[in-house]
């Protein structure tokens, strides 16, 4: 293990206020144990439960601790994002404070300092649920890996830990959907998968609803794949092909046929003409729309409401370091 590696550890909080101070501890003795420099960045994604109010005497006795709070909720994505952006360690962990253990964290970096990548954390004992959401689940899945090009295996969590190299490629996607656990596979890079067992910290693991979950697969799909549009595109095409054919259909009835009510050949051709154009121009609009979605905007992920540091962070630790070895 080299002496001079830098590892941040990003917390994204949310409503953790009851767990934040044996959480900060448990990182500061397990990690402070095995590196030398190391900071803790907490990120509050807008917790309205005392969480600002907690935080403040572990800034005066722990070191290393970096604090800041968004100006309200962006969603764990927004707020790990904003961590990891605010992180300088050559490693950078981020975990969910309810369930995610402390005591892994350094074979965790070991394994990522061998493959140079991205090491994902995969629950051994994921959170149960009903067998409809399980098998919708493994469907989405399943598309996400046809038609976006990554896996995301059951149990995989916002436990990973990246190399500077995939933290400095993905601060350059600036996507205002995010979804990390997506993002983080899309890098490219080694990929490593650690297995451990989730916590039950208080509170217990934090569960979503079918609402949010069918809201994230949309924004997932709409900002990572056109394949939902190019199916627009195709049925557009296919309905504008059958008004032609329904057209000529019609030409050759009112060729073949004397006693064709008045009326029907003329109003049938301009039907079949209008929704002809109109499926056609439905195919090149979806085709224009997908090719949108690969323009970047520029409206920043998140506000800062708050930013709050230990009395020693890790730069001064650093710095006084490098002083005394120069000596």
């Amino acid at each position: 293990m080299d002496s001079n590696t830098v590892v941040s550890i990003v917390v994204a909080l949310e409503q953790d206020a009851n767990l934040l101070e044996n959480l900060v501890r448990e990182i500061d003795q397990t990690v402070g144990a095995a590196y030398r420099f190391f900071e803790i960045v907490l990120v509050d994604d807008g917790s309205t439960d005392g969480t600002s109010v907690a935080i403040q005497p572990l800034l005066k006795e722990i070191q290393r601790i970096r604090y800041l709070r968004l100006s309200r909720s962006f969603g764990r994505d927004v707020a790990l994002s904003a961590g990891i952006e605010s992180a300088i360690g050559d490693f950078v962990v981020t975990l969910d404070p309810q369930t995610d253990p402390i005591e892994v964290i350094p074979a965790m970096i070991d394994l990522c300092r061998k493959s140079g990548g991205v090491v994902h954390g995969m629950a051994q004992n994921p959170i149960k649920r009903s067998f409809m959401r399980d098998w919708l689940g493994g469907m989405f899945r399943n598309y996400c890996r046809k038609h976006i090009g990554v896996d995301i295996k059951r149990g995989v969590s916002d436990f990973r830990v990246m190399s500077r190299q995939a933290v400095n490629a993905l601060l350059q996607v600036r996507e205002q959907s995010r979804y990390l656990r997506v993002l983080t596979l899309t890098l490219g890079y080694q990929h490593e998968f650690f297995s451990y067992t989730i916590l039950s910290r208080v509170g217990g693991a934090r569960t979503t609803t079918w609402r949010t979950e069918i809201t994230t697969a949309i924004d997932l799909l709409a900002a990572n794949t056109r394949h939902p549009l190019r199916l627009v595109t195709m049925a557009g095409l296919l309905g504008a092909f059958l008004n032609l054919l329904y057209a000529g259909y019609v030409v050759l009835i009112f060729l073949i046929k004397s006693n064709v009510a008045a009326g029907w050949t003329t109003m049938s051709l301009q039907q079949s003409g209008m929704f002809f154009f109109v499926c056609l121009i439905l195919a090149v609009l979806s085709e224009y729309v997908g090719t949108i979605l690969g323009e970047v905007r520029t409206r920043p992920m998140y506000f800062i409401a708050q930013e709050a540091n230990s009395s020693v962070l890790l730069e001064d630790t650093v710095r006084s370091s490098i002083v005394k070895e120069s000596v």
